[in-house]
Order: C-alpha cells, then sequence, then structure tokens
C-alpha cells in the first residue's frame, strides 16, 4: 500500500478508482485487491459520521473509533496493490473506454472502472444549539446510538422531518420519551402512530438545545425548559455527487443503480455505500462494497476475455 503525500503526476492506469474511504470503498478495495486489481481509493476525509467518533453494529469493530478503525483498514491493504490519496475529487467522467477523476491537489488519474462511495451529506435543521450537540447527545440511528443512552429520557424532534416511527422504534430503548413538533402540525396519521406508541408531544417552538450534565437542555418559547437524555431525530440528506454531475444526468445514483451490486446504467461507473440502494449502515455499506468489487472484476474479466463469464443480468425496470 501507499499513501503517496507527493503530487507528482500519476500517468499509471489503475483498473479501479474508488471514491470514499469509509466501510464501503474500503471494502470494495480489498476485493479488488485480493482480485489482484490495481486500485486507487482517493479519501477526503469527511465523513458523515465522523462527529459521533465511533462506530457500531460492526462484528469484531463494535465501539471501534473511525479514525482507529480507517487506520487498521489501510494497514491490512497493505498486502494488496492499492493506493491511497487523502484528496478532494473534483471531477470523474468517462473518456472513451476509461474514466478520468481529476482532484483538488494531486492532479488526474485514469481509470478503466469507477467506484463511487462518496456518502451522503446530513442536513441539520436550522435549531440553534443542535450543531453543537450532533453526534453527543443529538443522534439519527437508534441502533447506533440507543444502547449507549438506554433508559434515559429521550426527546425526539419531528419538527423538520416525521419522526413518529423513529419514536415508536426508541420504546425498545427508553419508556420516557416526548415527541418534539416544533410548531409544525401534525396530520392525522402521524398523530395516531404516536398515540399508539404511547409518545406524548409537546407542541412548543424549540428555541435552543443546550448542553446539560444529564444529555441535554430544550429551551422553548415562553421560557419554559425541558431535560432530556438525548435526542433523536430523521434527518434530510445530501447526496454528494458534484463530481459526477456533468457524467450522471441524474439527481442521484440510486435512481440509476440497475442491480444489488452496485453497477449503474452509465458504463464503467460502479456505486456502494449510502449513494446507492443499501441501508444507511456501517457494516451494510462495508457488504455494499465488496459486492460491487466482484461485480467490477466480472465486469474486467468479460471485458478482457469475451465469452468467459455469462453477462450480467439486465437492468431492473425504472422504479
Amino acid at each position: 500500500m501507499d499513501t503517496q503525500p507527493d503530487t507528482q503526476p500519476d500517468t499509471q492506469l489503475y483498473d479501479t478508482v474508488i471514491v470514499g474511504g469509509g466501510p464501503a470503498g474500503l471494502g470494495g478495495a480489498l476485493y479488488l485487491g485480493r482480485s489482484r486489481r490495481r486500485v486507487l481509493l482517493i479519501d477526503s476525509g469527511d465523513a458523515r459520521n465522523m462527529a459521533a467518533g465511533v462506530m457500531h453494529n460492526v462484528l469484531t469493530n463494535d465501539g471501534a473509533t473511525i479514525a482507529d478503525f480507517r487506520a487498521r483498514s489501510r494497514a491490512q491493504l497493505a498486502a494488496y496493490d492499492v493506493t491511497f490519496r487523502d484528496d478532494e475529487v473534483v471531477s470523474a467522467e468517462p473518456d472513451g473506454d476509461r474514466v478520468v477523476v481529476a482532484t483538488k491537489e494531486s492532479g488526474t488519474f485514469r481509470a478503466r472502472t469507477l467506484l463511487y462511495a462518496a456518502g451522503v451529506r446530513s442536513v441539520l435543521p436550522p435549531v440553534p444549539g443542535l450543531a453543537d450537540l450532533w453526534g453527543t447527545a443529538v443522534f439519527e440511528c437508534p441502533y447506533c446510538h440507543a444502547w449507549e443512552v438506554r433508559d434515559r429520557s429521550f426527546a425526539v424532534y419531528g419538527g423538520a422531518v416525521p419522526s413518529e416511527c423513529l419514536a415508536a422504534t426508541l420504546t425498545v430503548w427508553s419508556d420516557t420519551l416526548t415527541y418534539l413538533t416544533d410548531r409544525r402540525e401534525l396530520p392525522r396519521d402521524e398523530r395516531d402512530r404516536l398515540t399508539a406508541a404511547g409518545v406524548p408531544v409537546v407542541t412548543d417552538q424549540v428555541v435552543e438545545l443546550r448542553r446539560h450534565p444529564e444529555g441535554l437542555e430544550v429551551l422553548f418559547a415562553g421560557g419554559r425548559t425541558a431535560r432530556f437524555g438525548a435526542m433523536f431525530l430523521h434527518l434530510d440528506i445530501e447526496p454528494r455527487i458534484a463530481p459526477l454531475r456533468p457524467w450522471l444526468e441524474a439527481p442521484d445514483l440510486e435512481s440509476v443503480q440497475t442491480d444489488e451490486r452496485g453497477r449503474t446504467s452509465l458504463h464503467r461507473l460502479y456505486v456502494a455505500g449510502d449513494l446507492g440502494r443499501n441501508m444507511q449502515q456501517a457494516a451494510m455499506a462495508a457488504a455494499s462494497g465488496g459486492l460491487a468489487g466482484m461485480a467490477i472484476n466480472a465486469d474486467l474479466i468479460r471485458e478482457d476475455r469475451p465469452g468467459s463469464l455469462p453477462e450480467p443480468p439486465p437492468p431492473t425496470p425504472d422504479r
């Protein structure tokens, strides 16, 4: 493995350039490296879950820090022909039977295929104080974080994105939940689900979130406050696909994914992780990277030795 901190021109042709160094990108690199493929992985280091600091629900890595997981993964990839660049990809587009990938600082690279695993960006609601508590007292995924705050009182913020199903799920970890609408008027079906789950609703405006030794304190309009052990909420997300825009011509990668192994309708472009059809969890993302790695290897074999392998299934119809 080579981390290559320099910016000397890289003229070699890679079998695959992988964009994104999280579980999906690393999983793809492992499968491709073990398939004797020449791989370049480019990682901006801006992971969606970096604020939380740790990862969960990954066997042998439950509770491991994200930084340690990434470092150990890179060390294990040292046995294979995998090169790393810590950089930001600014564009990726086809050029005949090649893919050209341009970076912010390291120059331009050429490859036979591109595995795009850059993930998504969480869009936090504009509640004062929420961003400062994100990943420490405010969370999105109950399976990732609720165990650590189990049996405490939970606030579930439903003011920006409806989160009544999240509130019902969280009843496994806490008997004391409060649903905060932040003045949003709830449709009947949302209110009915909260009633069925036994979750009370507070409709007051949320003015600010503050850190508190117990977890967090919520300040409502009028001056009333309430303390909770943690807050959970669903978020809007933004796909991190700006470098692909000229090539993609679609709102996201999920819409052009054609099978469960990460192939897309765009020749030589593959997807893994949160941008594809997989649940947004580290273990699933790593698995999707492995599936995409197998698809890439098989497709390159077909390209080099026509007729040696059956063709992949036809694209699935648009959903």
